[in-house]
């Protein structure tokens, strides 16, 4: 042991009990101190209570206290502070958050810019840019999740869009072209004593080796690009004797031309590729960056009112082709419903728009929507098949010959009648005054006017004799004739749904409250409502909140249902028409007709309401 070490042992009883001492002294000081601070405390908010009790009463300090107490409460909820305005958007922060959002459009638009290299249709190429591009509005809900829903204070300007959108960037694959060939032809043209001499010489080569686009691939899902198509010179499909002609020169006393002819695999443009997404792989990528499974529905909103134009049904597989497809809606792919919003604007026109569906589903008969002659109206201009390459052509073309027959069916019938126009959409308008004649459409005029047809142009058969048949199995009839017992409601039910079924098929669009906009489910009960005077503004929430309840059992239509499905209390709202059945507004099928059942089987019921005042 040395001094150092003898020495602290030896004073160390010393010092602890001196230590001892303080402490204990420190203590009794604090304790006193405590004491007189309560006391204070007390006095001061006796006080305090006393000069309110003497402005505003027992009353008003129950209500403070009260308010207190919620308030406490609300603070310990999750996400209450955005409610609370702790974490809501400033009017400067939405303005930043505006310009910073189109960084996040500009990162997508980035991500397929390569695609504009691609040889092919400017028309096509425009569709598969915005077929495959990710949409902005995925990255941006994710930063909008991080406020709304984890409650963390984070701005847009806080993440590199880059980052956020690279798990959904597309790559490319490119096949390599080596087998290409070229011809070059070369005349030269020599005068001779008796006039000139032409000599020809044709030489063959392989091309340069090129790359073509052949596949998109993201981490999630896949567009094959099919098929490579090898093209000559005109964008024939054979090969002919037309050459380009590519220079002449002089050569002493002769000229030589120079002409060339060359094969060139490329993307066959007629065709419309099909995007294939794995909506588990895609879930699981979210979940993968911080959102929670059971907020899924939640997100897919925030995307879509961040960007209206996502396809949410391709990513969450609520438009998917099932058996429990609703009434009044086509029964078609993505594929086919994208052009939905072109369908319905040449339809408008004409004043025929509640024809949107039917037209899907013709389309879907077509050509599936794998072709860019989408409608097959070529033939109707009298070229040959799939000559119209622009799809918006197709259906402007299309849609014009719909209204044609329909218009000369409803004047031969006297009434709207669908199955002979749609057959007529198929064999032309003289199949009109041929079944007038024979009493009206049915299979058998089809058949026989089918064999005349084929007789008169020497073909072995004219037409589709099933086309109604194959059309109508996309498509089923929305309209609903319901028995009213007259006096159980305010209002006209059966206008109520005539209103609302004028937009069957319009995509849902969240705060969308007309048709110009489109519609979320308060939006689209709130416009036709008030076709009628009757007030129903504002949220699902405040249509509850307007309504009064009735038992399910003493439900009738014209109630109205709802459903808590995406933020707590009545977020969902429906027009209740009878066995099961409501018109709604969702963001999976746009205005459509759904079961009660269904919905119950997915969300909490709110029960059913009922307008008892305009």
């Amino acid at each position: 042991m040395s001094a150092h070490d003898v020495g602290k042992e030896s004073s160390a009883p010393g010092g602890g009990a001196i230590k001892k001492g303080a402490n204990k002294a420190v203590g009794k000081a604090s304790k006193y101190l405590k004491k007189l601070l309560i006391k204070l405390l007390k006095q001061i908010v006796i006080s305090i209570g006393k000069a309110l009790f003497a402005l505003i009463g027992w009353e008003g300090v129950l209500i403070i206290a009260i308010c207190i107490i919620v308030l406490a409460t609300l603070t310990a909820i999750p996400g209450a502070d955005w409610y609370l305005g702790g974490n809501a958007r400033s009017e400067e922060q939405q303005v930043a958050d505006g310009d910073y959002q189109q960084e996040f459009v500009q990162a997508a638009k980035d991500t397929v810019a390569d695609l504009y290299a691609v040889k092919a249709d400017k028309s096509w190429i425009n569709q598969l840019v915005s077929t495959v591009r990710p949409s902005w509005g995925i990255p941006a809900a994710l930063v909008q999740y991080e406020i709304l829903v984890q409650d963390n204070h984070v701005e847009y300007s806080d993440y590199d869009p880059d980052d956020l959108i690279s798990r959904f960037k597309p790559t490319f694959k490119y096949t390599s072209i080596t087998e290409d060939k070229e011809w070059t032809k070369t005349k030269k043209i020599c005068p001779t004593e008796n006039g000139q001499r032409t000599t020809v010489n044709i030489n063959e080569t392989k091309r340069e080796k090129h790359n073509v686009l052949s596949d998109v691939y993201f981490e999630y899902g896949e567009m094959a690009i099919s098929p490579l198509t090898r093209y000559y010179p005109g964008e024939t499909l054979k090969r002919t004797d037309k050459y380009e002609f590519v220079e002449k020169k002089n050569a002493g006393d002769c000229v030589i031309e120079t002409y060339r002819q060359y094969q060139d695999t490329q993307v066959d443009d007629r065709f419309v590729p099909l995007l294939s997404i794995d909506k588990d792989k895609f879930k699981a990528i979210l979940i993968d960056l911080g959102v929670d499974e059971k907020d899924m529905k939640l997100y897919f909103e925030f995307v879509l009112a961040a960007d209206s134009d996502w396809d949410k049904g391709l990513y969450d597989g609520t438009s998917e082709v099932n058996t429990n497809w609703n009434p009044g809606t086509a029964k078609v792919p993505e594929v086919v419903l994208r052009y939905e919003p072109i369908v319905r604007k040449y339809l408008e026109q004409y004043g025929m728009g509640q024809y949107t569906q039917l037209l899907l589903a013709l389309i879907m008969q077509e050509t599936g929507g794998r072709y860019l002659d989408v409608m097959q109206s070529s033939e109707s201009l009298g070229m040959k098949r799939n000559t119209l390459t622009d799809p918006e052509l197709s259906i402007q073309q299309g849609v014009k010959h719909f209204v044609s027959v329909f218009n000369n069916a409803k004047a031969s019938s006297k009434k709207v009648d669908i199955e002979l126009t749609l057959q007529s959409y198929n064999f032309g308008g003289g199949y009109i005054a041929y079944a007038k004649a024979h009493g009206g459409h049915s299979k058998e005029n089809a058949v026989a006017y089918s064999k005349q047809q084929a007789a008169i142009m020497g073909w072995k058969r004219y037409g589709d004799v099933d086309y109604v048949e194959h059309v109508m199995r996309y498509y089923n009839d929305s309209n609903q004739t319901l028995t009213i017992v007259p006096g159980q409601q305010i209002f006209d039910v059966q206008q109520a749904l005539n209103i609302m079924s004028q937009y069957m098929g319009i995509p849902y669009k969240m705060g969308g409250r007309s048709p110009e906009k489109r519609f979320d489910c308060s939006g689209l009960l709130e416009y036709s409502f008030a076709q009628m005077g009757i007030d129903l503004s504002g949220s699902a929430q405040d249509q509850y909140n307007k309504t009064i309840k009735v038992a399910a059992a003493d439900a009738r239509p014209g109630d109205l249902v709802f459903w808590e499905t995406w933020r707590r209390g009545a977020s969902h709202v429906g027009m209740y028409l009878g066995n099961d059945k409501m018109i709604n507004s969702s963001s999976s099928h746009g205005v459509s007709i759904a079961k009660v059942s269904v919905f119950n089987k997915l969300y909490k019921s709110y029960g059913y309401r009922r307008i008892v005042s305009r």
